[in-house]
């Protein structure tokens, strides 16, 4: 089973998307305790500071639960040190949860990608893979290139591999099409301020 997993500040100030990538640590570091894999898919930096939205692909077999756990809108209260005299306390963020069907590649067809095996490097030690299982795609039409390394399986780093192609290819269409109603990218701005389904305080960021 797997999901797309958005986390996204909305068009909320400098103080959400600071929250961001600090609530995807969190995010992520919960999903490997309940044995899913969460893999960085896209990013959209803020302007100053932090991430507009991140984008992961989240596979497992505990994601009903996790998904439930984590949809919604999640609150973090915290005085500013952006704006130290600024008398709000309480920042947002949502968490968006998307279908993915692993064996759907979208607008491209596989005939359409170059798919290379290599090496994947790193810092040594036991984690570090000594056989190519590395998978390096291109989609020929557009020139588009996605690597994947992070998994010890040839064929989940080419799943993983297709997802990014997909991703970026879905991006690449999105700011050419501003105006498309596709609820994955509406989603971004579209944050909905009041019961949250988690709260945090402070900084680094601990539930209340």
């Amino acid at each position: 089973m797997s999901v797309i997993l958005q986390i996204s500040s909305g068009q909320g100030p400098e103080e959400c998307r600071k929250f961001v990538p600090l609530l995807a640590e969190i995010i992520c570091r919960e999903a490997a305790e309940q044995n899913l894999r969460c893999n960085l898919l896209s990013a959209v930096p803020g302007r100053e500071c932090g991430s507009a939205s991140l984008r992961f692909a989240v596979e497992g077999e505990n994601l009903p639960l996790f998904r439930q756990r984590w949809e919604g809108t999640v609150k973090w209260v915290w005085q500013s040190t952006i704006r130290p005299h600024w008398p709000r306390k309480n920042w947002f963020v949502k968490v968006t949860f998307f279908e993915f069907e692993s064996n759907d590649c979208g607008s491209f067809r596989l005939s359409d990608l170059k798919i290379e095996t290599c090496r994947a490097s790193g810092n040594g030690g036991q984690h570090v893979n000594t056989t190519d299982t590395a998978v390096r795609a291109v989609h020929l039409p557009s020139k588009t290139e996605a690597v994947a390394s992070e998994e010890r399986s040839q064929s989940r780093n080419k799943a993983l591999a297709i997802l990014r192609i997909q991703e970026k290819l879905n991006l690449i269409s999105a700011r050419r099409q501003a105006a498309e109603k596709e609820s994955m990218w509406l989603d971004h701005y579209q944050l909905e301020r009041g019961s949250a389904v988690r709260t945090f305080k402070g900084l680094p960021p601990v539930e209340c």
